[in-house]
């Protein structure tokens, strides 16, 4: 780890003095976690959306985040096409896509004409391009002339911004009717309450280097569910009666000539699924990372080196590398290539190169290594496409393969694989405005585990992958339709089930050599969700959401004949200070 966090200064010391200054651009990324930011998934929706009805060409959307700039390439190219005729958009979208151009704005006038940043800030028509003009006279915010920042600061070749947020939270489960057998957990009932404050500082000088703070501080009172923000800091100083979770988002952004680098906190979502990835996914906390990217058209790579934690005491050194390769052909295909392996007790330079393949060089390299007891590092791979036949309608599918040999034998213990595909419809049946999808994931028994506990595929308890974890499938439907642009009801159902096997839990040594996994093994554990939901969103103001969901659970704690219906109630207002 130390060795990790040298190069990090290193590197960064070396590319300061590296970049230039020039006119200010957009490098930070759109996050990927929604309790941690603002209107951000409503911009991928919308971006997602845009593609599915190939109002836009192939998009990388397998390999997130993405920055703002592309954001605001993707959405000035739509709203190019709608002007010139080739598209019609309905009113509602061509309402979305002028307010995310003008909550993008400082990033739209850098992508039209790059200007002096302190003209965007101050100038209200003067010293601006015909373009920008007709950019600011076709995005006229909602919400009135509202500031986009609570501070910024702004020179010649630099835009610092300093925002805040705040929202409040109330997540309602309450019991109608429990079956508990002897033995069984208890369950949990009550109002919890989320107070949360955003602040988030960020900026940017020339068009090379940028960076972000991005903090979401919690303060929990009333009943404390624990599957809600579970690694999370705690801060106990300023525990009493409330309870205290924060996460962040921290990291240094710079574009360099052959592909960007990033240096420090993040989150990362590798492949097709909308509702959850099987390789890489935005579910664990943000980890300490180095990842470089670089397009050439039509492919995207993507690689990097990260810090892992675990709660065991006994693990103090974990690592993860991983490289991605995704491209659109003919703008209907769509195909990714994924490898990472997990590693630890030692910090290992070998697997640094991007060029590298794991599924390879993982035997000399931890052989070679004394320290690493068992079966050596543990390597995962994904494959992954999406495809789209005809406007509107698109199939995908994810492949993943942490170990053993199918091929050989399928049903073998040690042949660990998840498989993940999906739907996704845009406006069917003629019904405008609206979205449908329709994803199921399974993870077979011992997917995810492995015999040496340093490199199982977690991050502090949260899996790496889907967040099922191993020995469970998922199936997740939802109708979303949009009435206006700020108002959108959704409808769901979603199927989850859990056998008795756990991420923690690797295949006995004693078992025979020849076991074989079973499907969702022992007592099978469900839970049915159907929800009901609307949301009222006025982009770069506020946000109003409401849910109410009926769950039924079954086999609770994988413990027969141990039920409960109940009805969980949530609602969140968020505000943006101007």
């Amino acid at each position: 780890m130390i060795v990790l966090r040298n190069l990090l200064i290193s590197c960064l010391a070396i590319l300061v003095l590296m970049c230039p200054l020039a006119d200010a651009d957009s490098l930070i990324n759109v996050p990927l976690n929604p309790d941690l930011s603002d209107f951000n998934r409503e911009t991928y929706r919308f971006v997602h959306r845009l593609l599915n009805k190939r109002v836009l060409p192939g998009i990388r959307r397998g390999s997130l985040p993405l920055t703002r700039k592309q954001v605001v390439s993707y959405l000035l190219e739509a709203d190019r096409k709608q002007k010139n005729g080739e598209i019609a958009l309905s009113s509602i979208d061509q309402d979305r896509l002028n307010t995310l151009l003008t909550f993008y704005r400082e990033a739209s006038e850098a992508v039209v004409t790059p200007i002096h940043p302190k003209q965007v800030i101050e100038n209200v028509g003067e010293g601006k391009t015909p373009e920008q003009k007709h950019l600011d006279s076709e995005t006229e915010n909602p919400s009135g002339n509202r500031r986009l920042h609570l501070m910024t600061m702004a020179g010649k070749n630099y835009r610092f911004s300093f925002d805040m947020r705040a929202s409040q939270r109330v997540i309602a489960h309450l019991v109608d009717n429990l079956s508990v057998g002897s033995g069984s957990p208890s369950p949990y009932e009550g109002n919890m309450h989320v107070t949360t404050f955003y602040p988030h500082l960020y900026g940017q000088v020339g068009e090379t280097f940028a960076f972000t703070t991005d903090i979401a501080h919690r303060f929990v009172y009333g009943e404390f569910f624990d599957d809600f923000f579970p690694d999370e800091t705690k801060i106990r100083q300023l525990e009493g009666g409330l309870k205290n979770r924060t996460a962040i988002n921290a990291y240094l952004k710079f574009d360099l000539p052959w592909f960007e680098l990033q240096l420090g906190q993040d989150t990362l979502q590798w492949g097709p699924g909308y509702h959850d990835s099987l390789l890489v996914s935005k579910n664990p906390l943000a980890m300490d990372m180095i990842k470089l990217q670089a397009t050439y058209e039509p492919v995207t790579f993507t690689a990097f080196t990260g810090i892992l934690e675990d709660m065991s005491a006994e693990i103090n050194e974990k690592y993860i590398s991983g490289h991605r390769v995704e491209g659109y052909f003919w703008d209907r295909f769509g195909f990714g290539l994924s490898e990472v392996v997990v590693y630890g007790d030692r910090f290992e330079p070998g697997y640094l190169n991007p060029i590298n393949i794991y599924l390879i060089n993982e035997q000399p390299i931890s052989r070679a290594d004394g320290r690493v007891p068992g079966s050596g590092d543990n390597v995962l791979m994904s494959v992954d496409m999406r495809l789209r036949l005809v406007d509107d309608f698109e199939i995908y599918g994810e492949l993943m393969i942490d170990d053993g040999n199918p091929a050989a034998n399928f049903k073998h213990w040690d042949t660990k694989f998840g498989i993940l595909g999906g739907i996704y419809l845009t406006d069917p049946f003629g019904i405008a405005d609206t979205d449908f999808h329709a994803e199921y994931a399974f993870i077979n028994q011992y997917a995810y585990t492995h015999v040496n506990p340093v490199n199982v595929y977690k991050h502090f308890t949260t899996p790496i992958g889907h967040q099922i974890g191993s020995d469970a499938d998922n199936l997740w439907v939802e109708l979303r339709r949009r009435w206006t642009d700020r108002l959108e009801t959704t409808f769901g159902y979603e199927l989850e089930r859990h056998g008795s096997g756990n991420i923690d839990k690797q295949h006995p040594a004693d078992a025979p050599k020849d076991d074989v996994w079973t499907p969702l093994s022992g007592v099978t554990e469900s839970e049915h969700r159907l929800s009901v939901g609307a949301n009222w969103v006025v982009i770069g103001h506020y946000s109003l959401y409401a849910e109410w969901a009926r769950v039924w659970r079954r086999n609770l704690g994988n413990r027969r004949d141990v039920r409960e219906n109940a009805n969980e109630i949530e609602a969140k207002f968020l505000y943006r200070f101007p």
